[in-house]
């Protein structure tokens, strides 16, 4: 009766502290990195950029592997301050017990797993207290975890296996989602990534099609559209701003060709 009676109290806590379910709003918060910067989610919410949030222990294998891919180191070269400036990557780490040491691969491996700090390029935290009072804002049970958070501050945990190019379709989401009043206009409009085509719901609404690159050269013009599925395979991969015409006006849309 004991054990069943500890199980049932184990289940219980793990639901009451379960992860933030997605389309919620993230909490705020406001901590320094290990170089001494303080950063604030909300105000990089509030200029633009969607923030990929990071928890993970220096000790963790699983959390290791994942450093490992480099995903976020990618993202954040490509799509961060220096790259594209659309996005913002905060690592948080969570073992109340590592010092500093743990960050730069001195310990035991049930203290870190390796150099944590070696080609990061985007900031990392060693969270103590006061502020560890985040991992409770965000229901951390478990690690790694990686929440994608929108300009609008709702989160959606992603998947460590998910690639750089589903990493940024869910930027996309979160920065260039059309408006109502476009969506009335052209539909849905999305690259399929498999068949490399520029896919447009609503067709027969658009007069013609421009692609610019992110310098804003025209790379592709189709001045008669035929087929909802346009080509663009004869494009390199990285990102492109569509210029739908209708008759309605322009409507505009950037998106990642990988």
């Amino acid at each position: 009766m004991k054990t069943l009676l500890t199980f049932i109290a184990i289940v219980i806590s793990q639901h009451a502290y379960a992860q933030l379910a997605d389309g919620s709003v993230a909490p705020d918060f406001t901590i320094t990195d290990l170089n001494g910067t303080s950063h604030n989610l909300y105000s990089y919410l509030d200029s633009d950029k969607t923030v990929f949030l990071e928890i993970f222990a220096a000790h963790c294998p699983t959390c290791w592997n994942y450093h490992l891919t480099h995903r976020l180191k990618n993202m954040y070269n490509m799509y961060g301050p220096n790259g594209t400036d659309e996005i913002m990557v905060l690592a948080l780490e969570y073992d109340e017990n590592n010092d500093g040491d743990a960050f730069i691969g001195i310990g035991d491996p049930w203290q870190t797993q390796g150099n944590w700090l070696e080609g990061t390029p985007f900031p990392l935290f060693n969270v103590e207290y006061p502020d560890r009072g985040v991992f409770t804002d965000y229901n951390v049970t478990f690690y790694p975890v990686v929440y994608k958070i929108c300009l609008d501050k709702t989160i959606e945990r992603v998947s460590t296996s998910e690639t750089e190019s589903q990493l940024y379709q869910k930027v996309q989401t979160c920065q260039n989602s059309l408006s109502i009043d476009e969506k009335s206009t052209v539909g849905n409009v999305y690259v399929d990534q498999h068949s490399k085509c520029l896919i447009v719901d609503l067709l027969q609404n658009v007069t013609s099609l421009k692609v610019m690159d992110v310098r804003g050269q025209l790379v592709k013009a189709i001045n008669s559209i035929q087929h909802s599925s346009i080509s663009l395979s004869d494009l390199k991969t990285g990102i492109y701003i569509i210029e739908l015409q209708t008759e309605s006006g322009p409507v505009m849309k950037k998106l990642y060709l990988n």
